[in-house]
């Protein structure tokens, strides 16, 4: 019994957070030795589901004259709900099943020399008349489903889908005609894919039957890790900084685009905080600044209307006659000095002493000495 050849294989790099699919062959088949179903869904899924688990990007590389519709559509969507970056490529041809299989990537890449081929389903019918007709309008809903993937990747309508790729003709596009209709991303320079020479002239049967008989060059070993990097999980605050563990390998640890990504943005955002923290500190430093300002121009103006007060208070004390007022006599010392002045003052007679007093001409200043309020006069005859 002949062993059915891998369409598939998985190489991964653990270094880098990433993997590689190679989709190089027929998807789906019969073994016609023992008449079971190869190439199938399933075992791609669940390891495309492992793949997932320990890698941000995926790499799918395609070629592939495509296979069986439902074993295609189940590795489609597969793919395309995946929540990693999946990044397909036109490693050669990508017709029929492959084709639509290429559109479930994030972002699509071709070589310049790629082909790309869309076209309806196909199969064998048998039974009655009505069985026939059964089978065609299921043949129909088949194409509507496999449209949706066309329709979203160039965002045109379904209509627009049957008339221009699923017309019932084989549809062949050239790298540049595909990408002048939105199908590549990204041309992939000076490599050459992988495309035999007769690939146009063969019907879709015949195609499948030769890639199924190719043997093509698969990468089976993991990508060496060149990684010098410090001991693993070293930097705390760069694992603090992205929220998760840092990638390891035996040498070192590493980030990948997406963590560089979140660096780059966290420290433009940290730079952007620090900026409007030194502004808000700046114009907190102005507002305290006039404020300050505005409270010694108060305490200055209090000041000189204290100083002016003294010295009226003290111009008052000495045109009272108070004497000998210190330098530094306070307006509560020259007011205590000045009222007991003025009480001594209106102890003497004469207008210019009290006020209201009427005036004397004949006795003014005659008497200013004598304090007739003394004990020695109060036996004096008035």
């Amino acid at each position: 019994m002949s062993q059915p050849k891998p369409y598939y294989n998985i190489v991964k790099n653990e270094a880098a957070k990433e993997a590689t699919i190679y989709i190089y062959g027929a998807i789906g088949g019969i073994d016609w030795d023992t008449y079971e179903t190869i190439n199938t869904a399933s075992k791609f899924t669940q390891e495309f589901n492992d793949v997932e688990k320990d890698a941000d990007t995926i790499h799918i590389r395609i070629n592939s004259p495509g296979g069986a519709v439902f074993e295609g559509q189940a590795i489609y969507n597969a793919i395309f709900a995946s929540k990693k970056k999946i990044i397909t490529y036109n490693d050669g041809i990508c017709a029929s099943m492959a084709a639509l299989i290429l559109l479930s990537g994030d972002e699509i890449h071709a070589f310049k020399n790629s082909l790309l081929m869309i076209h309806n389903s196909s199969s064998y019918y048998w039974g009655n008349k009505k069985e026939v007709e059964e089978q065609l309008l299921a043949a129909e809903k088949i194409d509507k489903a496999l449209g949706t993937a066309i329709e979203d990747r160039l965002g045109i309508t379904a209509e627009e889908v049957e008339k221009d790729y699923l017309n019932y003709k084989d549809n062949w596009f050239t790298t540049d005609e595909a990408e002048a209709l939105g199908f590549y991303d990204h041309i992939i320079q000076k490599e050459k894919a992988q495309v035999p020479e007769d690939i146009m002239q063969l019907k879709p049967k015949d195609m499948v039957s030769k890639y199924a008989a190719m043997t093509f060059t698969i990468p089976k070993t993991k990508s060496k890790i060149t990684n010098t990097m410090s001991k693993p999980n070293s930097f705390p605050n760069l694992v603090a900084v992205l929220g998760a563990t840092l990638a390891t390998t035996d040498k070192g640890s590493y980030i990948n685009d997406e963590q560089k990504e979140a660096i780059d943005n966290r420290i433009a955002a940290d730079a952007l905080a620090i900026q409007t923290a030194n502004s808000a500190k700046e114009k907190a430093e102005q507002d305290l600044q006039a404020e300050k300002d505005s409270r010694q121009q108060a305490i200055d103006a209090e000041k000189a209307n204290t100083t002016a007060a003294l010295k009226a208070m003290r111009t008052a004390a000495t045109a009272a006659g108070v004497e000998n007022i210190a330098e530094n006599a306070t307006m509560e010392d020259i007011n205590t000095a000045l009222t007991a002045q003025i009480a001594v003052l209106n102890k003497k007679p004469g207008a210019s002493h009290t006020s209201g007093a009427a005036e004397d001409k004949d006795t003014e200043g005659e008497f200013d000495y004598v304090d007739f309020e003394s004990s020695i006069y109060s036996q004096i005859k008035k």
